[in-house]
């Protein structure tokens, strides 16, 4: 989830159009780049792959199948248990937590506090991790709603575009269930009554998930088609209008202002790589670009190392 105002739809729809009309010089702004770091071993991609990937890794050109795979896939998938009901529901949640946001940040900025970490070049098409929600503990009078998320974008017309995969927790004060964590994603390119799709729910969040963030390099005429999947399953397709971003997995706090956020469980981004043009690389401290990652500011505490038995950066973050 990004704040207020981060871009306007139609300036994306229209550089989208834009895309489609300088094709020849979009594919030569996106000519593979080899991106040096630690490689991912094939047969951990393939294990961690949903399996509309692993479908097409025989395939003789299989970026052309993977993509016309996404292409032709359904836009939305719900999960197993979920409904149209269910998507109302927490749809109308997300739309009063919103307006509970822009109703603060237009005069206090610190309404939302963030733990994350970030690569500021846009070198990837990408990102596979796993995520460990813990608590996510929320309160009408306190932490009211969070986002556990991970984003790939870059600026498109000179607004923020991004497409996102992650978990929301809602307190009562929005009509939400403090024990219901969502599964969620975002693509900022359309109408803003369609960007946000929830997908699943579950009531344990100390357990890890898989998720990944996938653009393919290429070109329909509505964009580049990307993928967004939770525990191999593949729950959200579409296009954008950008082949590489910038990967950022973020943990979003929410307040009505910067002396009520209350204390939050750890939480934690663990084992994730990335993909690039012509291979997967973890994401650690051996990549080219500098890692950023949130510095500590109250309440929101921020860690990131690699575990002695890891190849990829863990990003803690929690409130005292």
């Amino acid at each position: 989830m990004k704040q207020k105002n981060e871009m306007r739809a139609l300036s994306v729809l229209l550089a989208l159009l834009l895309v489609s009309v300088v094709m020849v010089s979009a594919v030569s702004a996106d000519e593979p780049t080899w991106i040096s770091g630690d490689v991912v071993d094939e047969a951990t991609q393939l294990e961690r792959s949903p399996s509309l990937i692993q479908e097409c890794r025989s395939n003789q050109d299989t970026e052309k199948a993977i993509a016309d795979a996404i292409h032709n896939s359904p836009r939305v998938t719900y999960l197993a248990g979920w409904s149209e009901d269910d998507t109302e529901r927490v749809k109308s949640i997300y739309k009063r937590a919103k307006e509970s946001e822009e109703e603060e940040t237009e005069v206090r900025s610190w309404a939302q506090k963030d733990g994350r970490m970030w690569i500021d070049e846009y070198n990837y098409r990408g990102i596979n991790g796993i995520v460990h929600p813990g608590d996510m503990e929320v309160s009408s009078s306190g932490t009211n709603h969070q986002y556990l998320t991970s984003h790939l974008g870059q600026p498109v017309g000179g607004d923020p575009c991004w497409i996102e995969v992650g978990v929301a927790k809602f307190s009562e004060i929005f009509g939400g269930d403090p024990n219901e964590f969502v599964v969620y994603t975002v693509d900022s390119t359309l109408p803003e009554d369609e960007q946000f799709e929830p997908h699943a729910n579950f009531t344990n969040g100390n357990q890890d998930f898989n998720f990944e963030v996938y653009v393919s390099n290429v070109l329909y005429p509505e964009g580049y088609p990307y993928l967004l999947s939770w525990n191999g399953q593949v729950i959200r397709t579409g296009h954008v209008p950008f082949a590489k971003g910038n990967p950022d997995e973020n943990h979003e706090y929410f307040a009505a202002d910067s002396s009520s956020y209350t204390p939050v469980s750890n939480a934690y981004f663990w084992d994730s790589y990335l993909f690039g043009d012509q291979t997967s690389v973890w994401w650690n401290n051996n990549l080219p670009e500098v890692t950023h990652k949130s510095e500590n500011s109250y309440p929101v505490m921020v860690d990131m190392y690699i575990p002695w038995w890891s190849q990829a950066y863990r990003i803690d973050s929690w409130i005292l």
